[in-house]
């Protein structure tokens, strides 16, 4: 009796575990119609020729399977949102200067977008997307681009991708050039961007090198807004909460280096501190602009070798021959301070300042040089070549270039003094000295 018993109770619990197995399946199935629709065959094989097509980036082959993989079943993978904006961007730019259809297909770009978080959520993340994609063309609506980046951001903050955090900065400042958002609002924006980028710039990861990129793409926007005033105000704010943010005192003396904003004292600051914690190149040519501006020309010379040997690209190697040749010239030593403005010249030759200094060091040389008032004031002709060069290198140096031309003019020789040592205007004069240059005789 106990023996039947047994078996009655585990046929029961066989009944039920098969009758639970069965419901499991049943669901399992239902899900898997659903996810790959109602012809699952056609959804996986196009599908896979969508995958192949897009991998060798033949966008025109790949449009016909990705239709259909979209209307049948778009439940099914997150690659079909994700080669469809491949696909969609690849005819926007296809169709270049057809506005009314790169405006169409900009449109069912976002709607793809839509759809995304519809079927697999993500909302900030794909929202980041969305705008980054959006802010990158003209005809976009740049109000709803700007709503989208901000809500991602907001939402995703340190995690946000770096196309995201400067597709939001860069959405913010055409609207400030727009008169739709004000400088204050932008500086707000610009504070929020920055400290998520030094989140990752700080983490060694793969996408590091995206995060620096973005953050000198924002910096590059950001340093033609704000003036020194405006600057200083907003990094003395930062650096009071956070000192010893190493990201932080980067960013303070690279903008304020840029904006030539280098008086400030919390330039000074952070380039001393940054110095400090972490000597590099960047760092030891800021403590050498701090030593110039100091009057400590040999420490200045120090730093700027220091910068030379730790330097990577040419761009700053010619940067830091000009700051090893201004603190040459303040030391007084003119010949050595002209040899490494020379050499800043043969990495770059379109470096007018580097002319311009040259042409400072003449200028400062006409009491040292000549034997007698006509070869001294000769050298002042010889500073405005170079103050002249200097301009034609480079035409945001023109005004500065013109007002030393202006204030060394009057130094020049008189006609008098021209004749007494048979010359005039016009003929070629060759400064003597340690100078060793040919001039044309200029009269004041």
């Amino acid at each position: 009796m106990v023996y039947e018993k047994k078996i009655r109770l585990n046929m029961k619990k066989l009944l039920f575990l098969f009758s639970a197995f069965l419901s499991i399946s049943l669901s399992a199935n239902h899900f898997v119609d659903n996810k790959f629709g109602s012809d699952s065959i056609q959804c996986i094989r196009n599908i896979n020729l969508l995958s192949d097509y897009v991998k060798q980036k033949n966008y025109d082959d790949a449009l016909t399977h990705w239709r259909k993989a979209y209307i049948l079943c778009p439940k099914s993978t997150k690659n079909i949102y994700i080669d469809g904006a491949k696909i969609y961007k690849y005819l926007i730019k296809k169709n270049k200067g057809n506005l009314e259809l790169q405006k169409a297909y900009l449109d069912s770009l976002e709607t793809l977008y839509d759809n995304r978080i519809v079927n697999f959520g993500q909302e900030n993340y794909v929202l980041g997307l969305k705008g980054s994609d959006m802010i990158k063309h003209s005809f976009s609506d740049l109000d709803r681009a700007f709503i989208y980046l901000r809500q991602s951001v907001e939402g995703q903050q340190a995690k946000s991708k770096a196309s995201a955090l400067f597709s939001y900065f860069k959405a913010a400042f055409k609207k400030y050039q727009a008169n739709s958002l004000d400088k204050a609002q932008l500086l707000e924006v610009y504070a929020i961007v920055s400290d998520y980028l030094d989140v990752n710039i700080s983490k060694d990861s793969k996408s590091k090198k995206f995060y620096v990129s973005a953050s000198d793409n924002v910096e590059k926007l950001f340093s033609n807004v704000a003036n020194c005033d405006e600057l200083t105000a907003m990094f003395d704010s930062k650096y009071q909460e956070t000192p010893n943010s190493i990201n932080l005192l980067k960013r303070i003396v690279k903008v304020l280096d840029k904006k030539d904003c280098t008086d400030a004292e919390i330039y000074f600051l952070a380039a001393k501190q940054l110095y400090e914690i972490e000597p590099s190149a960047l760092s030891a040519h800021n403590m050498g602009n701090l030593a110039i501006k100091k009057n400590k020309s040999i420490e200045a010379i120090t730093f700027f070798k220091d910068a030379l040997k730790l330097s990577e690209t040419n761009d700053d190697k010619a940067k830091y021959f000009y700051g090893l040749s201004a603190a040459y010239f303040k030391s007084g030593n003119k010949s050595t301070a002209r040899d490494y403005a020379l050499k800043s010249l043969e990495i770059r030759p379109k470096f007018g300042k580097s002319m311009l200094l040259i042409g400072d060091i003449y200028a400062a040389s006409a009491n040292e040089c000549g034997s007698n008032s006509f070869e001294s004031a000769m050298l002042y002709s010889a500073a405005i070549d170079k103050f002249i060069a200097a301009k034609n290198m480079d035409s945001s140096l023109a005004d500065l270039a013109n007002k030393k031309i202006a204030s060394y003019r009057k130094y020049l020789p008189t006609t008098e003094d021209a004749f007494f040592n048979k010359y005039k205007e016009g003929d070629t004069y060759t400064v003597g000295c340690w100078i060793n240059e040919s001039t044309k005789v200029r009269i004041k």
